[in-house]
């Protein structure tokens, strides 16, 4: 998921994350999740943390897809980050 720039800021991104969780505590029946994040979003990995999620493992070989101006996309380098929580 993402939350768009002008509505950031308002906790939106944090009730994203706990409806997912309750998806998929309640519905799915999980009791751990996982989530990938590249770590140069360090407002997201911030987030996650306080939510109680921790790294698992980093890949720092990762790609990912950026927008040229010309509305193409390139690919460069990035690293993933593969962070846990458990659901009580």
């Amino acid at each position: 998921y993402a939350v768009g720039r002008k509505f950031r800021r308002k906790g939106l991104a944090e009730d994203l994350v706990q409806a997912a969780e309750t998806l998929a505590r309640k519905e799915w029946g999980y009791d751990e999740v996982y989530l990938y994040v590249e770590k140069r979003n360090k407002a997201a990995v911030k987030l996650y943390k306080k939510l109680g999620y921790r790294t698992v493992w980093e890949d720092d070989k990762a790609k990912t897809l950026i927008p040229t101006e010309s509305g193409q996309l390139k690919t460069a380098p990035t690293v993933i980050v593969c962070m846990k929580k458990r659901l009580g």
